[in-house]
């Protein structure tokens, strides 16, 4: 039978941090593509069209979900950790800004 050996201590910073950042970089890449996408559909329009509303809200959503990210996983690194460790605005703000690109995006491509 092997010893049991005790686990790192709390708020000793592992793979979560890291892993918390990739998710977010992972979102912000997934609305950045939506942006790029709407971009490269109207590259043969004479002026500005109404496609560009979403391409910089998908641009805005990309840069406040990098930092975000950056953010959360500065705080999961944090010895020991904060007592309220739940984001309770950033993660909503960003959840209902991603809904309201698909929502916008969807109506441009009607």
């Amino acid at each position: 039978m092997r010893p049991l050996r005790p686990g790192p201590p709390p708020g000793t910073p592992g793979l979560q941090p890291e892993r918390t950042r990739l998710a977010w970089n992972r979102t912000a890449l997934g609305v950045l593509a939506n942006g790029a996408l709407l971009s490269v559909r109207e590259i043969g329009a004479t002026g500005p069209t109404v496609a560009m509303v979403p391409v910089t809200m998908a641009m805005l959503i990309a840069l406040v979900t990098v930092a975000v990210g950056r953010h959360r996983a500065t705080v999961l690194r944090r010895s020991p950790l904060p007592a309220r460790v739940a984001p309770v605005v950033s993660v909503p703000v960003v959840g209902w800004s991603v809904v309201a690109l698909a929502l916008v995006t969807g109506v441009v491509l009607l």
